[in-house]
Parts: C-alpha cells; sequence; structure tokens
C-alpha cells in the first residue's frame, strides 16, 4: 500500500512542487488550500501518514491547524510544518502545537525525504504485523486505532507521545526499556536529542494512569510494573 501524504498552502506553487516531490516518491497525495471543516474531515477520512502544512494556509494557519489536529487526536500521522519563517519562537510554538518536524523554505527535497523515511520508519506500534489494536494490562486497556485508554472504566486521553510510550511498555511488558530505545521508538529524529525528556513525559503517564504502572530500573530505564 502507497503511503498517504495530505498538503496544506495557499501559496499554488508551493502545494504544486510539494506534490510533485510526493508523488515522484510514490505518495498518494491530496492537497488543500484552506482549513475548512470540510477538509479537515476529508483528511481524517484519507487518514494520511504524513500532514505536510505550511504556516501560511487559508481560514487559519498552519500552527493553529497543527494543535488541532493533534488536540482532536484522531489521526494517526505525522506533522511536518513548512514555511519561510525561520524565527525561533515561531519554531517554538510550532514544536508546542504537536509538530513533529519544521522545515525551512526553500525546501531541500533530498532532506525532507530522508526526514520522511525517518519517521515512517517510526510509524506508530499498530502498522506492524506482530503489535495488536487492543492491549489489556490489569485494570488498563489501551486501543491502538482509536487511540483511547480506559484506566479502572474511565477513558484517559492522553497525548500521543505519552500514549506510544505507554503502549510500547504494554506491548512488551517484559522488557526494560532504556532512556534511548524509547526514543528511537517514539520520537523522530533530532539534533537535540535530550532523552530526559523520557522522565517527564514518564511522570504525567503515572499522574494518568497510576504511580506504580510503570516502574523505574535504576540506571538502565523503564518497565511495565
Amino acid at each position: 500500500m502507497k503511503p498517504k501524504v495530505s498538503i496544506f498552502s495557499k501559496n499554488k506553487i508551493d502545494l504544486e512542487n510539494a506534490q510533485k516531490l510526493f508523488e515522484r516518491e510514490g505518495f498518494d497525495v491530496f492537497t488543500f488550500v484552506e482549513a475548512s471543516q470540510s477538509n479537515i474531515n476529508n483528511v481524517y477520512k484519507i487518514n494520511p501518514d504524513i500532514v505536510f502544512l505550511d504556516i501560511d494556509i487559508i481560514n487559519s494557519d498552519g500552527i493553529e491547524l497543527c494543535q488541532k489536529l493533534k488536540k482532536e487526536d484522531k489521526l494517526n500521522a505525522f506533522v511536518i510544518m513548512f514555511t519561510k519563517h525561520g524565527e525561533e519562537y515561531v519554531q517554538a510554538e510550532a514544536y508546542k502545537a504537536g509538530a513533529d518536524d519544521y522545515i525551512i523554505k526553500p525546501i531541500n527535497a533530498r532532506l525532507l525525504i530522508k526526514k520522511i523515511q525517518a519517521l515512517l520508519k517510526r510509524k506508530p506500534l499498530n502498522h506492524q504485523n506482530n503489535n495488536p489494536s487492543i492491549l489489556s494490562h490489569k485494570r488498563l486497556k489501551i486501543d491502538r486505532d482509536s487511540y483511547f485508554v480506559i484506566n479502572e472504566g474511565k477513558n484517559i486521553v492522553l497525548p500521543r507521545k505519552e500514549f506510544e510510550m505507554l503502549y510500547l511498555l504494554i506491548n512488551q511488558p517484559h522488557k526494560v526499556f532504556s532512556r534511548e530505545e524509547i526514543f528511537e521508538k517514539v520520537w523522530n529524529e533530532s539534533d537535540n536529542r535530550n532523552t530526559r525528556i523520557i522522565d517527564v513525559h514518564i511522570r504525567k503517564i503515572r499522574e494518568q494512569v497510576g504511580q506504580h504502572t510503570i516502574k523505574t530500573i535504576k540506571g538502565v530505564g523503564y518497565q511495565l510494573a
């Protein structure tokens, strides 16, 4: 099956160039110039592997749309933002909204494809045949397809990376994962490889599903308790 990408940009030249690039790499491509609700609903139906998102779009801006897509959590896709804005504060806002990567125009096609290939290698776990969609552990139930967690009968909404981390641990309950392994499985390529961010997310997961759900193995990493 071909990978799928949805592209948003109000710049027709950028849209056409991106479309040609992705088609050349074997993607099914779907293009949009505005962030209307009907277009967003179409993206949910398409369920792309990548959302390639310009900051400059009609009816919204890319950061706002990125935040909406991530917050509603109906997609199992990586969001890559591309923009002419190289300011550090804009990039910070994009990553804060949940962007998985940030590309500054003009686009280096070769570098972009390398980044996308790296992301797709980390495609969320339900795309691997040896990972079941629904897992249970004691009072927890986690559904990879619908992205929900049930803890003692209550629905819990976890941010995507925390969901991926919890699924990873439950799917291999006897394995001790180092911070580096978790980072490799859940995060994309990054120059700022601060694996200590894992500790922050583990703390937040524990707050939601119980302090004793995940065990710390000192000097090694984490394991399902």
